[in-house]
């Protein structure tokens, strides 16, 4: 498992890699850029899942993508 520092650090990272892409977008042909931000906002959710795990002290299990559907 991952340390608390190590979570946060990688959220932090995620979040400004969608400022990027949101800064990117552009009128047209940019459909896969909401979709590329949708899919990071997923992975936060999940470190945001783990990292309360991680300070709870409780185990995490993380889904596989086909639990989602």
């Amino acid at each position: 498992m991952a340390t608390k520092t190590k979570l946060k650090s990688e959220i932090e990272s995620l979040k400004n890699t969608i400022k990027w892409f949101k800064k990117q977008i552009e009128p047209n042909d940019c459909g896969w850029m909401y979709t590329t931000i949708d899919g990071i906002k997923h992975r936060i959710k999940v470190l945001n899942k783990q990292l309360k795990a991680h300070t709870t002290g409780k185990l995490y299990k993380e889904k596989h993508w086909s639990e989602y559907l």
